[in-house]
Order: structure tokens, then C-alpha cells, then sequence
């Protein structure tokens, strides 16, 4: 099922490519709550762009993954069935990026959850202190949406 465009050797140097872009995203959500608690918007504006910049490289690999398995022949397969077919060169080093796949997958849900809940509560302290300063007649400039 190898294509001469595209080989194991190649899908694989990708998914390591992918995979340590999900481990740069895993260390950006460990920082961000620190940023979130740190109420600096420059901060928070910074993070959010390198977050953006991660997500984009990973979408990018998402894209050529997309590509390789079309030209390996197995279009719409996931990498366990890739693993599957694959041959005994690569069905052990695919099911170990596998493994990996899912536990870091898990982790990424897990601290995003995590960091939306902190967001959550972020905004909920923001909406009170500036409904206190209301009281007093002071109408605060924000520069953020309080509706996110």
C-alpha cells in the first residue's frame, strides 16, 4: 500500500512533528493559568497568539496527515488502523504514537476544561467588580468583551 510520493518513514517524521506541537500546547496551557491569574492583558494577549501560532502548525500537520494517508492509499483511516496495515516495520513504532496520541490528548482536554473554568470564573470576578464601580457612578473603559 506504499505510494512512491509518500512512505511510513515520512507519516511517522510528521506525527513526531505533531506530536511535539501538542506537547508546546500542553506547556502553554500549564502556563496559562498563570497568566490568567496575573490579570496582565499584554501577557494574556501574548499567550494567545503563541496558542494561536501552535494550533495553526498543528492544523498544518492535521492537513498534510490528511494528505500522506491519501497517497498511502488508506484515506480516512485512523493511525490504529493505519498501524494495522502498515507491516511489521512500523506497526510497533505507529501503535507507540498512538498511545502517545491519546494520553497527551487527554491532558489537553483536561487543562483546557481546567482553563475554562478558571476563565469562567475570571470574567464572573470582572463583571462584579465592575458592577461595584457602577454603584459609584464609575463607568470603566474596558478594552476586552465582557461577553466572552
Amino acid at each position: 500500500m506504499q505510494s512512491s510520493t509518500t512512505s511510513y518513514d515520512d507519516l511517522i517524521n510528521l506525527l513526531e512533528r505533531e506530536f511535539s506541537l501538542c506537547v508546546d500546547m500542553v506547556t502553554l496551557l500549564q502556563k496559562e493559568k498563570d497568566v490568567i491569574k496575573g490579570l496582565n492583558t499584554e501577557a494574556l494577549d501574548n499567550h494567545l497568539r503563541e496558542k494561536e501560532l501552535v494550533a495553526a502548525k498543528i492544523s498544518v500537520c492535521e492537513e498534510v496527515r490528511g494528505k500522506m494517508l491519501q497517497s498511502l492509499g488508506m484515506p480516512n483511516k485512523t493511525l490504529t488502523e493505519v498501524a494495522a496495515v502498515a507491516g511489521p516495520d512500523y506497526s510497533d513504532r505507529l501503535s507507540s504514537i498512538v498511545s502517545r496520541y491519546k494520553s497527551i490528548t487527554h491532558s489537553l482536554t483536561e487543562l483546557h476544561a481546567l482553563n475554562g473554568l478558571l476563565i469562567g470564573k475570571s470574567l464572573s470576578y470582572v463583571r462584579a467588580s465592575r458592577n461595584f464601580l457602577k454603584t459609584f457612578g464609575i463607568e470603566p473603559l474596558s478594552r476586552l468583551s465582557l461577553e466572552a
